[in-house]
């Protein structure tokens, strides 16, 4: 008997359903990679001036490893050049504390995951996928949804609380990658879309040739 998850490669062997958790888990895998380390929040206040000695500073756009400064225009306003590199924490000024340690640890448990469902939900296009292992994609889709809202900590450091910090562009891709993400999970695990199946072998074909291997997880619920 054919065991009916052990099929050749196929073309989108699960239907087109696929395609939207998929296009949604990539689209918050791209959204994390556009940041730059040091575009996640705006800086105001005192610490601008002990980082950077500079008191005429207004603010800088700071990271969870590095900031960057602002620059003067010609009509005297201040606005950030991203033509400019960014400038890692001097630790003997910025207190790199248990939240901000805490908070780049879920941040980088958020990319593992991702990243892996990401990698093995593209598999979904072209090899059939047992119940277990769509279930596997979906949590982790799920568990790094948790690590990255979780990173959002970040905003509590001693840094943050004694200043005052605004999101910037890389705290509002990691909202959209935490909305992607936690679609796309509740996608995979709300519905699994049941594999074509396989047209009937020519009776000259091998039997032994039809029979591709199975993407398996361990049953995880």
């Amino acid at each position: 008997m054919v065991n009916p998850y052990s099929m050749k490669w196929l073309c989108l062997p699960h239907g087109f359903y696929t395609f939207l958790p998929t296009l949604l888990a990539t689209l918050g895998w791209f959204a994390t990679l556009t940041e730059d380390g040091c575009n996640y929040a705006i800086l105001e206040g005192a610490m601008v001036t002990e980082i950077t000695t500079n008191p005429d500073l207004p603010f800088l756009e700071v990271g969870l490893n590095r900031y960057r400064e602002a620059s003067l225009k010609d009509d005297d306003t201040w606005e950030i050049d991203y033509n400019q590199l960014c400038k890692y924490y001097n630790e003997d000024i910025v207190n790199i504390d248990g939240v901000w340690k805490f908070s780049k640890m879920m941040s980088f448990l958020a990319l593992v995951f991702a990243g892996a469902a990401v990698l093995l939900i593209w598999f979904s296009m072209c090899f059939i996928f047992s119940p277990n292992t769509w279930k596997w994609v979906g949590w982790e889709l799920l568990t790094a949804t948790v690590f990255k809202s979780l990173s959002y900590s970040w905003l509590a450091t001693s840094m943050c609380r004694n200043n005052s910090c605004s999101i910037s562009y890389g705290a509002k891709a990691d909202i959209v990658a935490c909305v992607t993400w936690f679609i796309a999970g509740v996608l995979v695990l709300l519905r699994y879309p049941s594999p074509k199946q396989p047209a009937n072998p020519s009776p000259n074909t091998n039997a032994t040739s039809s029979e591709p291997s199975t993407v398996e997880m361990p049953n995880i619920t």
